[in-house]
């Protein structure tokens, strides 16, 4: 009786073959989506962006009293405090490089979406293209990454449809069938670059200003005396549309005075060059708001500036004989090219400096995209971890100004923005 009672309890509990067979994937899938679920729930955290700021703010202070320390340790020369603030150095580097890249997200988050988008319209307008993404690891702070995708679809828009002729088009103007739209990323300065480039027709500038004449933006009068990047800003004026018909792909009442709106309430610039037949290129600038940059600390007199290092290509020194004048432009060769050359004195007005008594001076080479310019200084003083600090509302008239830092010997040093001395 009790065999008979084990068995029937053995019966009841063990399921079908059909139900076992329904019960095992379900079995198999549990324990398998729980290690997938706890991870993300143990490794992210949600974190206020203005406590990420005043962390920020914290170790800006801290960085100043560290570079202090630094000074202070190299006049007392004491091993043991020398070795202290060395490894205090290295270990607040490390955290450093933390606290910079909690806020920084990589632009490919945005520009992954758009070869799909650049597709898509190829296809409806019936034309070939290839859209070709440079520098989609350089990173951004994740309040421009999450406003930056509209005004990026907007002239990449604007590229495929008003830049690249049709296949006809093409064939006639003797270039490849296939347009080509670069998008690209690159970091100069303590600037976020990111561009756009099609090979198309390039802007109809008689047509631009014939439309700003019409709708009044500009009067006749005033439309005589504008340059040609005068006459492409104006592509940016409230209401300003150069469409024939409303599609919807551009031309749908929406100028690019919102794209320009956009990127300027991120702090940003953007602007347009174009030559006819050749195509366009759109540029947009926006403020890095990392607070700490590497830079190069130089002296003008008795003045200290300081120059972003991501700017720099490279430094030497340069005899006054080797700088030609050409077409009243002060040039040097500069591996095999042609480059300009400034005088950072000349530009920032210095009041106690002036290299022209020198035989030789020092020299940064500085990059901004593919341009390249040599800037002249009285002295090189070496590299640095600066704090930069933003002027508010003081010097707001020198473009090539772009903050101020506090060194280590308590001195304030202003922080040359290089991307103002190449045009």
């Amino acid at each position: 009786m009790q065999e008979a009672v084990q068995q029937a309890a053995a019966t009841a509990t063990a399921p079908s073959p059909a139900a076992a067979a329904t019960v095992k994937p379900a079995a198999s899938e549990a324990p398998a989506r729980a290690p997938a679920a706890a991870p993300v729930a143990n490794k992210t955290i949600r974190v206020d962006i203005e406590r990420l700021d005043s962390l920020m703010n914290l170790f800006s202070e801290l960085l100043i009293d560290r570079v202090r320390l630094e000074q202070l340790a190299s006049e007392v020369r004491r091993n043991d405090l020398t070795e202290t603030v060395e490894h205090m150095a290295r270990v607040s580097s490390d955290l450093q490089n933390i606290v910079l890249k909690l806020r920084m997200v990589p632009v490919d988050s945005v520009f992954n979406r758009f070869p799909r988008m650049v597709r898509d319209l190829a296809k409806s307008l019936g034309k070939k293209l290839d859209l070709v993404i440079t520098g989609a690891e350089t990173e951004l702070d994740r309040t421009v990454i999450d406003e930056i995708g509209d005004p990026l679809v907007h002239l990449i828009r604007n590229s495929v449809d008003h830049g690249v002729e049709t296949i006809e088009g093409r064939r006639e103007a003797g270039k490849p069938e296939t347009g080509v739209v670069n998008l690209r990323a690159f970091h100069s300065g303590n600037h976020v670059f990111i561009e756009i480039e099609d090979d198309g027709r390039g802007i109809n500038q008689p047509k631009v200003l014939d439309i700003a004449v019409k709708k009044g933006i500009v009067s006749p009068d005033e439309a005589k005396k504008l340059s040609d990047d005068e006459i492409n800003m104006l592509l940016f004026a409230p209401g300003f549309s150069t469409a024939d018909k409303i599609s919807d792909i551009s031309g749908r009442g929406v100028g690019l005075d919102v794209v320009r709106s956009k990127i300027e309430s991120l702090g940003g610039v953007v602007s347009v060059t174009s030559k006819a037949g050749q195509g366009s290129k759109w540029s947009i600038q926006l403020p890095l708001t990392l607070s700490i940059i590497t830079a190069m600390l130089v002296k003008l007199g008795s003045e200290k500036f300081a120059i972003p290092l991501s700017s720099i290509v490279e430094t030497g020194i340069v005899q006054r004989s080797a700088i030609r004048d050409l077409h009243g432009a002060k040039v040097i060769e500069y591996r095999k090219s042609i480059i300009p050359v400034l005088s950072l004195a000349a530009v920032l007005d210095s009041p106690d400096y002036s290299e022209e008594n020198e035989q030789e001076t020092e020299m940064l080479v500085i990059r901004k995209g593919e341009k390249l310019a040599a800037v002249l200084v009285d002295e090189l003083i070496g590299q640095s971890e600066i704090v930069l600090k933003t002027l508010g509302k003081y010097l707001t008239n020198l473009d090539v100004i772009s903050g101020a830092t506090i060194l280590g010997d308590g001195q304030v040093a202003l922080i040359v923005d290089p991307n103002a001395l190449i045009k």
